[in-house]
């Protein structure tokens, strides 16, 4: 399909409730589809829940539940956040569905037909909580450093994946930009994981019975972490559905840094022995702590994005959390800088200028904008500048950077006011009144184009008060009580 665009979250352990990391990663990739959608093009986007593993079946069996009941409730617990932080998604792939394990097995079909699968014994020290085999090097103090706790030593016959027959190519891909992985530094961990001559890996294991059954031994299921890459397929309906074909390969993976090797080697090595295209794009965000300290469900200390939408409403909870610092960096989110950031950007920011500009038109104008831009040459520059820098921002994947173009241009209109008060110019009957006001306008809708992926409810509210400014006049009887777009907490 031309002129499409599929973008994915990775899909979220179902062990537990969702959290604000998670928010974070789909909140992402929803401004981004968002932003796409609004410039014409045909847009999927794919998240959902990894539901298969021995950590989930020994969970639920801890607390006395079935399994697929658990991960049902769990899986509803994820849908109901993002209901709540108005995420759009196109499809909620949940790994013990039908679909995605009938997908699965064709994918791992293929990969077996290529010969790239054989069997061979696996003895290592493995974390439960990880689903993973761990070397004694990363241990810290005999435990694995994600969950402090012991692994289990652990032999067993698994089926391999020929990585190594593929690694040179992918290499050359990612060194190319072929696969282009964003940022710079990940791109380099990458390359240095496969200059380290990382050895084949296990796709199955032999112990763990919650998965999805391997084709050619029935002992044996297929490995949790290969089986829910698969989804970015499956979601589409791999291989034949007409989903698949009119938007795989993927425009960009939205992942965290934890997850890059799965993403970045295993992926491309698996779609290149199934015959299938490689994903455009990976973006990897940086891993982040909580008032200071890393975020684990483990460890209890994550933030309920549920708590900071009551206080805050849905669009200042998406913009906070987009806000705090470059996803491409690590970075630090602090519960303590909610209430500041929101009055100094929204309350004092963008609300109140989108409030003194509509004021100001139905104050000391006709109320009723013309329809055609009139910019001062001074506005017009700073906001072509802005937008340039925003779209850029926007098409590299840098959320952060884009809402620091827009409140900048924000801080420019304040000042523009400022510097030439229309107040003044209506008391002295100025006919530069009407191309400061004209300028001021057309700038703040500018704005709301800007942060509709953003803040899509709110945005469509201050949408309303433009219109009217274009059509039927803006009265300073009824708007002034319906301008408080961000009320002061």
């Amino acid at each position: 399909m031309k002129n499409s665009f599929y973008i994915t979250t990775p899909i979220y352990y179902a062990s537990g409730k969702p959290h604000i990391g998670h928010a974070f990663t789909t909140l992402y990739a929803d401004v981004i589809v968002r932003y796409y959608k609004l410039r014409g093009l045909e847009t999927f986007f794919v998240t959902g829940t990894d539901e298969h593993g021995s950590k989930i079946a020994e969970v639920a069996e801890t607390i006395g539940k079935d399994t697929q009941e658990f991960v049902d409730e769990i899986a509803k617990q994820y849908m109901d956040m993002w209901k709540s932080l108005n995420i759009n998604y196109g499809d909620f792939i949940r790994t013990t569905s039908d679909k995605h394990k009938n997908g699965v097995a064709k994918f791992v079909e293929r990969i077996y037909e290529s010969g790239d699968i054989y069997s061979d014994f696996y003895e290592g020290l493995y974390c439960v909580g990880c689903e993973n085999f761990i070397t004694e090097k990363n241990l810290v103090k005999g435990l694995c450093p994600n969950h402090s706790k012991p692994p289990q030593k652990l032999k067993e016959k698994n089926y391999f994946f020929k990585l190594s027959k593929y690694l040179s190519v992918v290499r050359e891909k990612i060194i190319s930009d072929e696969l282009l992985i964003i940022p710079k530094s990940r791109k380099n961990e990458v390359l240095n994981i496969i200059d380290s001559n990382i050895p084949d890996f296990s796709i199955t294991r032999e112990h763990v019975k919650w998965g999805v059954p391997f084709p050619y031994d029935k002992n044996q299921t297929i490995y949790v972490w290969v089986e829910a890459l698969m989804n970015y397929v499956t979601a589409l309906g791999f291989p034949k559905n007409k989903k698949f074909i009119d938007f795989w390969p993927a425009n960009v993976h939205i992942i965290g840094a934890e997850i890059n090797k799965f993403h970045s080697i295993f992926w491309p090595a698996l779609l290149m022995s199934a015959g299938l295209q490689l994903p455009k794009t990976i973006f990897v965000h940086g891993l982040f702590t909580v008032n200071g300290q890393k975020m684990s469900k483990t460890l209890g200390n994550t933030i309920d994005p549920i708590n900071m939408i009551d206080k805050f409403g849905v669009d200042a909870t998406r913009y906070l959390l987009l806000s705090q610092f470059p996803a491409s960096e690590h970075g630090d989110i602090k519960e303590s800088e909610f209430l500041t950031k929101y009055n100094s950007d929204l309350t004092n920011g963008i609300g109140n200028l989108f409030s003194r500009v509509l004021t100001m038109i139905s104050k000391y104008y006709t109320g009723k904008i013309d329809k055609k831009p009139i910019f001062t040459e001074y506005i017009s520059k700073k906001m072509e500048d802005a937008e340039t820098r925003y779209h850029e921002h926007m098409r590299n994947y840098q959320i952060f950077e884009a809402l620091k173009d827009i409140t900048f241009f924000a801080t420019i209109l304040d000042e523009f006011i400022n510097k030439k008060e229309p107040w003044i110019l209506y008391k002295n009957k100025d006919e530069e009144l009407k191309l400061v006001l004209d300028s001021l306008f057309f700038g703040i809708e500018k704005i709301a184009n800007w942060l509709e992926p953003f803040m899509p409810t709110k945005i469509s509210d201050m949408y309303h008060f433009i219109s009217l400014a274009k059509t039927k006049g803006l009265r300073q009887d009824n708007i002034n009580s319906k301008l408080n777009f961000f009320p002061r907490h």
